[in-house]
């Protein structure tokens, strides 16, 4: 078998051009001396020339015919690379030959079924969810597009914008794995009994090579949106009583609890519906129309579905309008900053303060953070928002300093700034920008941020205190982390959440849990702070306790600059006694 591949393998042996052009030229050189010696010495006169010529011209001819055939078949290896080149891959290379050409036909079509994987290996990458595997929120926003360019009856259909209730406290309480984990199985449950479907029923709105689909998907597309929201596209014209049917069955699908790495889940959902073009003029629409529906939905209780009417119309308007100012005010550094003083727990004096972002929209009025914090995080604000409220806070921290007055200020940092590359780069390029002392800088990240990527965590941190900037876990008691884990990160105080210290003096299972923290903490070095205080109680709970520092508003409410100012300059130099009194007071009320 080696001896016969090694002689008739393609472009080997036998099948070699060089030994096939030699045998070639042997066997034409043998027959033109036999004819010349056997048959053209006999013949006489013009004949005699003529079969000379021809005997002359056969090498020639048979060399001509071999190169022309050698020719073809790289011509047409030429033609096939340049289809490739072009961009048509399923081009077929029509070349059968033993020789080496054969052979690298072989290795062009190898490298082109390679090139073909890598490519649909590409495009399964940028078009999938990698957490579900549904389509992602690029394919709806190409449906969208080629809806828009085909504003047919063609690319009616229906929208369901799907908000899963509760997800983040699941995502905090168990960790992201177990996040990703039920996010798969809400996606097959919603399929297989929400819908009755399998995932082969879809439609992911690409080619087998995983190329985007040029016209409107004909049967149900199903997709992950972002984070825990999803989004059915359903083709054709619907009732609204049938869209009521799927709507409910989804619904009831979701009731049902989720067992996540053996914890028991409940988790339910708040769905949006439009329809095109019942409901909306244009696929932008629909989109926005849906999702508009969907907060109405949340909004009256959440686990509930809500057809866009005439009267959501204003709200669209609304979130549009805010939407559109919020983009100019993070550009214009026009957000307002409002500080939150806190608290030495012994003495009552004022450590610091904390920046809070307040925001009022030209036409509409002021705007809570939660609605403009929520628009941030899903138009892709939230980067520059964030880089606008910490220049904001840095610029104010210098005011006070050049007044005489420093005051260490604690900015809250979102996770998508915080993991942004170039994060700790752009805080030190700010406070030399402002020349300010780092100490007089406090970043606030959560639990969740520290947690999710501890080493690359850690890395930021340390780079950030090795700096000289304090580090502060936020909203600590929610999370899904604990104590020890936070003992491999340094930092330098821990933010009880709010939760737990209105809890106080109503579940014993929270106080021991609260005393636990604090002691904890105090044994790893750590500073600890209770936010959310609004009764006298609390302030006794925790200072007997040893808690460090106190924030609330039971004694001060987030101000601007220029209030919080006066507020310190109408308590003296020191507020300590008018507050110590203040609380005091309140203690003996509450006694």
């Amino acid at each position: 078998m080696a001896l016969t591949d090694h002689l008739l393998g393609k472009g080997r042996g036998l099948n070699s051009i060089p030994v096939r052009f030699a045998l070639m030229a042997l066997v034409m050189s043998a027959l033109v001396a036999w004819l010349v010696s056997g048959w053209w010495v006999n013949l006489q006169g013009p004949a005699r020339w003529a079969v000379l010529v021809g005997i002359l011209a056969l090498p020639v001819a048979v060399n001509f015919a071999a190169a022309s055939k050698l020719a073809g078949m790289i011509r047409a290896l030429r033609n096939s690379t340049q289809a490739l080149v072009s961009g048509d891959f399923d081009r077929p290379v029509d070349i059968d030959c033993a020789c080496e050409v054969g052979g690298l036909a072989d290795s062009f079509r190898a490298m082109v079924g390679r090139l073909n994987s890598n490519i649909l290996r590409m495009n399964v990458l940028a078009y999938t969810d990698a957490v579900t595997g549904l389509p992602n929120r690029a394919v709806i926003s190409h449906i969208l597009s080629v809806a828009q360019r085909d504003q047919t009856d063609a690319c009616a259909g229906a929208m369901v914008f799907i908000d899963l209730d509760g997800f983040k406290r699941v995502n905090d309480t168990l960790g992201h794995d177990a996040g990703d984990e039920l996010l798969r199985q809400v996606a097959g449950r919603v399929v297989e009994r929400g819908l009755g479907l399998t995932m082969q029923d879809l439609d992911n709105c690409t080619t087998t090579f995983g190329e985007l689909c040029q016209s409107c998907p004909t049967r149900p597309v199903f997709a992950r949106f972002a984070g825990d929201e999803f989004l059915l596209l359903l083709p054709g014209h619907h009732e609204r009583a049938a869209l009521d049917a799927i709507a409910r069955s989804i619904g009831a699908a979701l009731a049902e609890s989720f067992n996540v790495f053996n914890n028991e889940v409940h988790i339910s959902a708040s769905m949006g519906i439009a329809r095109l073009p019942e409901d909306a003029a244009t696929p932008d629409q629909l989109l926005a129309y849906a999702d508009i529906a969907m907060y109405r939905a949340k909004e009256g209780g959440k686990n509930a579905h809500v057809f866009f009417d005439a009267s959501l119309k204003g709200k669209v308007e609304e979130r549009a309008l805010i939407e559109r100012e919020l983009h100019q005010a993070v550009e214009r550094d026009t957000l307002e900053l409002h500080y939150q003083p806190k608290f030495d727990a012994d003495t009552m004096a004022v450590t610091g303060v904390e920046a809070l972002a307040r925001w009022t929209c030209p036409g509409l009025g002021p705007v809570s953070p939660e609605v403009f914090v929520g628009i941030a995080e899903q138009c892709g604000l939230m980067v520059p928002m964030g880089g606008s409220i910490l220049r904001m806070a840095i610029r104010q921290a210098r005011a006070w300093q050049d007044a005489g007055q420093p005051m260490r200020v604690a900015v809250n940092v979102s996770p998508v700034q915080f993991e942004r590359p170039g994060f700790v780069e752009l805080t030190l390029e700010l406070l030399a920008e402002y020349d300010l002392p780092p100490a007089l800088l406090e970043l606030e990240i959560t639990e969740t941020i520290a947690m999710a990527d501890f080493v690359r965590t850690r890395e930021r941190v340390d780079a950030l205190r090795s700096a000289g900037i304090a580090i502060s876990i936020d909203d600590f008691g929610i999370g899904y982390s604990n104590l020890s884990q936070l003992a491999r990160l340094e930092y330098d105080a821990l933010k009880v959440d709010r939760s737990l210290v209105a809890s106080i003096g109503a579940h014993g299972k929270t106080e021991s849990m609260l005393a636990a923290i604090i002691t904890v903490s105090q044994v790893l070095g750590h500073k600890v702070i209770a936010e959310g205080i609004e009764r006298p109680e609390q302030i006794a709970y925790l200072r007997a306790r040893g808690c460090q520092e106190f924030q609330g508003y039971l004694l001060a409410r987030p101000m601007p600059a220029a209030e919080l100012e006066r507020w310190l300059a109408t308590r003296g130099e020191s507020p300590v006694h008018a507050l110590n009194q203040r609380v005091a007071d309140a203690l003996k009320l509450a006694g």
